[in-house]
């Protein structure tokens, strides 16, 4: 038996505006990757591995939750699914509508985002298949979007948990992967 410890990233302190335009809205999506987090409660966790993304808020949230003696691994395989503008254009619309019609680009495959959800499952089961591999326990500190695309795939592994989608920042989630060696995605 193998658990995996999820934990969202801190809240980033980062206010999106009401509208973009396209060029506006691509570098807000830069600015909220390089803004710092909010400060939160070191949490009693004992020693085992933890894994973060490539991105600074995975990084701050690891130093203000964890002991300082505790051994992080970065890989960009647990970095957030990105997001860009959906359509080039110099009409403001709300933030909302960029959003919503980039993740729907980014559902439908569409290689106008910079990955496409194939892309997003093959990077995420290529990081389950390296935990499983392993088999130990682990904690994962990571993203809200990427989040709710690995629950589906634990699902298709059998791994058992709270997998509701929705997850809130510093909240902590425990998965069990009972057959560990036996775990392999169905396809």
């Amino acid at each position: 038996m193998m658990k995996i410890t999820f934990i969202r990233h801190s809240k980033v302190l980062f206010n999106w505006g009401k509208t973009y335009n396209a060029d506006s809205f691509d570098l807000a999506c830069q600015a909220y990757d390089l803004s710092p987090v909010q400060e939160g409660e070191k949490m009693g966790i004992g020693r085992q591995s933890v894994y973060i993304s490539n991105l600074i808020r995975t990084g701050a949230t690891a130093k203000n939750l964890l002991q300082e003696d505790i051994e992080i691994i970065k890989t960009d395989l647990l970095n957030e699914i990105p997001l860009k503008a959906f359509i080039n254009t110099k009409m403001p619309l709300p933030t909302i509508i960029w959003m919503v019609l980039g993740r729907l680009q980014w559902y439908f495959n569409n290689s106008n985002q910079l990955e496409t959800r194939k892309n997003s499952i093959e990077r995420i089961n290529k990081f389950l298949d390296h935990i499983l591999g392993k088999g130990e326990d682990c904690i994962i500190i990571g993203h809200g979007f990427y989040f709710a695309q690995m629950v589906n795939q634990m699902k298709s592994r059998a791994i058992n948990g709270d997998m509701r989608k929705r997850i809130k920042n510093e909240e902590l989630r425990v998965f069990v992967a009972d057959n560990v060696f036996e775990n392999k995605a169905i396809n």
